[in-house]
């Protein structure tokens, strides 16, 4: 029965689903809910997203500044001015004619009468100069004053326009609301009135989330409110000093047609604003800003769309991140989960670059605290069994086996399973000789060195190591895990093991050691798999059946037939079409009545025939017919050009011994051997 399907599984499955829905429903409510401290970090991620990753971008190439700077000041005298410069500039701009003006300073209070005359009759004349006002609100943001120019000089511009920047709660002026509501009407900001005559569109419309001028739509907030893309530090625009182009001193070309602010850049005149780019931003380049936002059609859009992409982007976070955590032991879904929330802050930061401000800090809390709940419930819940299933196997499964076991911990019946294996028994040639001609230690050194190299080969093909006796070792494939492919990996194995003695036997020989040379049994077939002993005490996992014991049989035929490695007709069926085999016998051994049929393991598959294989075949068939005659000299050819080939000489000699004492009619080819 699937695990997962038990009450203890359906149980699990929901508590881990309600930890993963936990950090996301946690989230979600902090994102409605707007709280202070997450929406801080998150205003300055985006002023990080200016300054740091983006970078200045490109200003459009109408807009320019003259600026009431410190060498205006210096050459001009304190500011205020009076207002006859303002006249002797505009009188200058005639020849430049830009084709909008718009002061960023006002005019409020009286100043000589001639000299307002002057002002207004010289704004009238140009025909392009936007004045500014400003609005005083109450707490509830409604408007309760406002401060502008004198009305006579007001009613001879071409438009008024409100310089209210209203900073963020940090104090940084991220917003700029494009309309403000007075007396009946819409009074437009300095940007958006820049834009509006630069484009020759007198009138606007504003709509849910936009404001509507000529064919262009402009994203606001609900408060009519735009996020002001900025292109870089204070600067970034054209500047010409006032003092400059009232004397003649700036060409007149680099002004004709541009959309032309003026206002203070003199600290001391204190029009300075915090901006993502720099803490002292003169207001002035604020509103050009705004005005570039809307020529260019940049704009940094966070409408509902995008607070649909955050909620999304927070489920779609704190899931992943959490069903991490819930697959992968922590070391791993650490990295995966910081990997996940960098790839989103790329993500983040790309659809910035193309207008989009979405929530650089909500989705990644969500991964965040996921890999927190996740992490608790997998230390506390799943890697106690995965705990409990290293210790029990890692003794004896490759690590690679074990983490699958860790991450399926009922891929292994505990408690007794039926599997279909291939076991593989091994010895050294002539171990207790060699032990007896040697002293202890070197024959400890040595069966350890050989030990840790066929245990590092068994464990490089899946295998299990079930246990060590003396030199001998017994592995199989196929349990605890399934391995459907189980044969094949035990026989590559064994033509592993094959390649690897040979090698450890040059380098033994060139110490002046003697070499070990190993001999093996593999076959295949049902066991039943689990732990045995006793809880508590001295239990293991191993399979038990007559598989194992034909396999332990057959590793001792080897010794008899003189081969490496004696395969049993299941293996060698399951992988005929990869290997070479040589069939060698049919057997009957003790305290069984069925034969089973013997090969020799002889290597891959390839396209030449092997001259010996054929030569053997060919003589066994005769032996097979009781051409004994016939078998003796075909046996006696082979080993003419083998001398070393022990199964052709046991048949040779069996030759002898049928023609001495032919058999029986009965006779059916079985060789009946009685030791194990």
């Amino acid at each position: 029965m699937d695990p997962s399907q038990t009450p203890q599984g359906r149980t699990s499955r929901m508590v881990a689903l309600l930890l993963a829905l936990l950090p996301v429903l946690l989230v979600t409510l902090l994102y409605y809910k707007q709280n202070a401290f997450l929406e801080g970090f998150e205003a300055r991620t985006y002023d990080l997203r200016f300054k740091s990753l983006r970078g200045p971008i490109p200003v459009h190439p109408d807009i320019a500044i003259i600026t009431i700077d410190d060498r205006s000041i210096q050459a001009l005298g304190r500011f205020p001015w009076t207002r006859q410069h303002y006249v002797q500039l505009l009188e200058r701009l005639e020849t430049a004619k830009p084709r909008v003006l718009l002061f960023d300073v006002f005019f409020p209070e009286a100043e000589r009468a001639e000299v307002d005359q002057a002002l207004a009759e010289a704004i009238r004349r140009a025909g392009n100069v936007v004045l500014a006002t400003t609005f005083a609100f109450d707490r509830q943001f409604r408007v309760v004053g406002s401060t502008g120019s004198l009305p006579g000089i007001e009613r001879a511009a071409a438009g008024i326009a409100h310089i209210n920047l209203i900073p963020e709660e940090d104090g940084v002026n991220r917003r700029n609301l494009l309309l403000i509501g007075h007396d009946g009407r819409a009074v437009p900001s300095l940007g958006l009135a820049a834009a509006m005559h630069t484009l020759g569109e007198p009138q606007f419309t504003s709509a849910s989330f936009r404001v509507e001028l000529g064919g262009r739509s402009i994203p606001v907030g609900p408060d009519g409110e735009l996020w002001i893309n900025y292109t870089g530090a204070p600067g970034n625009y054209p500047r010409y000093s006032f003092v400059d182009v009232l004397q003649g001193r700036v060409d007149p070309a680099l002004l004709r047609g541009k959309t032309v602010f003026l206002g203070a850049t003199a600290l001391g005149i204190y029009d300075m604003r915090v901006t993502p780019f720099h803490a002292n931003t003169p207001g002035v380049e604020v509103h050009a800003a705004v005005a570039d936002d809307i020529l260019s059609q940049r704009y940094i859009r966070r409408t509902g769309l995008q607070s649909l992409f955050d909620l999304a982007m927070i489920v779609a976070l704190g899931g992943v991140a959490f069903a991490l955590t819930a697959r992968l032991r922590l070391h791993r879904a650490i990295p995966a989960v910081l990997a996940l929330g960098a790839a989103y802050l790329g993500l983040s930061y790309w659809l910035f670059l193309q207008g989009q401000w979405v929530s650089m800090v909500y989705p990644p809390l969500a991964a965040l605290l996921a890999l927190l709940l996740g992490g608790g419930w997998r230390y506390m819940v799943l890697e106690r069994s995965a705990r409990e299933m290293r210790a029990m196997f890692s003794s004896y499964l490759s690590n690679k086996l074990v983490s699958q076991l860790e991450k399926n911990p009922g891929a292994a019946r505990i408690g007794g399973d039926n599997r279909e294996v291939t076991v593989m028994f091994t010895d050294i040639k002539g171990f207790t000789a060699f032990s007896e001609r040697h002293k202890p230690q070197v024959v400890v050194a040595r069966l350890n060195e050989y030990l840790a190299a066929m245990v590092q080969l068994i464990y490089a093909h899946d295998g299990t190591v079930d246990k060590f006796m003396g030199d001998g070792i017994m592995a199989y494939w196929g349990a605890p895990l399934s391995q459907p492919d189980h044969a094949r990996r035990a026989v590559a194995c064994a033509l592993a093991m094959k390649q690897l003695m040979a090698e450890l036997g040059e380098r033994w020989r060139a110490q002046g050691l003697e070499p070990f040379v190993i001999r093996g049994g593999i076959q295949s077939g049902d066991v039943v798999a689990g732990n045995i002993g006793s809880r508590g005490q001295k239990m293991e996992y191993t399979v038990i059946g007559d598989t194992v014991n034909q396999a332990s049989r057959l590793e001792g035929m080897a010794k008899y037939y003189g081969v490496d490695f004696v395969v049993g007709d299941e293996t060698y069926l399951k992988t005929c079409d990869s290997f070479r085999y040589r069939r060698l016998d049919r057997v009957r051994v003790a305290g069984k009545d069925i034969p089973v049929a013997i090969h020799e393991l002889r290597g891959a598959v390839q396209a030449q025939e092997d001259r010996l294989e054929t030569l053997f075949a060919a003589a066994l068939g005769q032996f097979r017919q009781q051409q004994w005659e016939a078998a003796e000299q075909a046996f006696l050819a082979i080993l003419a050009e083998y001398p070393n080939d022990m199964p052709s000489r046991l048949y040779f000699e069996r030759c002898l011994q049928f023609k001495a004492a032919p058999a029986g009619p009965e006779w059916d080819g079985v060789f009946n051997r009685q030791d194990k």
